[in-house]
């Protein structure tokens, strides 16, 4: 929410810097836009000890370059990353339930990341001068890295780690987004999108010396503000 709040801040005040001149044809856009990748579907479930359920709230960072061949509808290309830390409190309380015996859990684990690379179609329409509804359906590949933990657990006699190792697995994802975007000026708009990407993952590791082979639907929103240029 911290991180919303800035970018409505820095969107407010480009606003009030800028001036406005109607709404503009212009074929070209290049858009970087930041914001917050919320866990949905079996990604941060909650449910079990699989890294996958225990994820939280992350960051997003996409960068975008179109093409309009007329006022409506262009086509565009898109790199969309998101990192999604694991909320280590959660994953040490799933393995407490696992076992009455523990008298106590500490778990650390990197965070989940994926990238990826999409084209697809893109639908501006105007609202008025100044306004406009945007919307856009993209398909590509997309690459997840599955991150490696460490979990420390005690019982009255002893001690045990678990280690989890790490897996990198790519596959075809679909995004679907809409937003509004305001005109600033005759170069300059800015943005508020939501979108979804979601895709089924198949991960294969270790934990410790035991193979697990996990099937998880990894979806992820993303609510994001942007400025983009328009040439």
């Amino acid at each position: 929410m911290r991180r919303l709040f800035l970018i409505f801040i820095f969107i407010a005040f480009l606003s009030q810097i800028s001036y406005t001149q109607g709404y503009r044809y212009r074929k070209g856009v290049t858009k970087l836009s930041i914001g917050v990748a919320v866990p949905a579907y079996d990604f941060g479930l909650g449910n079990g000890i699989n890294l996958s359920s225990n994820v939280k709230v992350g960051t997003n960072i996409a960068a975008e370059a179109s093409y309009f061949y007329n006022w409506n509808y262009g086509v565009g290309f898109m790199l969309n990353y998101n990192v999604n830390p694991i909320d280590e409190s959660r994953l040490a309380n799933a393995y407490m339930e696992q076992s009455p015996a523990f008298t106590s859990v500490s778990a650390n684990a990197e965070a989940f990341r994926d990238i990826a690379g999409l084209g697809g179609f893109l639908f501006d329409l105007p609202v008025n001068d100044y306004f406009s509804l945007t919307f856009k359906m993209m398909g590509g590949l997309r690459n997840l890295y599955k991150p490696t933990a460490h979990i420390k657990t005690t019982t009255a006699f002893s001690t045990v780690n678990y280690y989890e190792t790490h897996n990198n697995q790519m596959v075809v994802a679909f995004l679907f987004s809409g937003g509004v975007k305001m005109i600033i000026n005759e170069n300059f708009n800015v943005h508020f999108n939501a979108s979804y990407m979601g895709s089924t993952f198949d991960f294969e590791y270790k934990r410790n010396s035991k193979v697990i082979t996990q099937s998880a639907h990894v979806g992820v929103l993303n609510f994001s503000g942007a400025v983009s240029y328009s040439f």
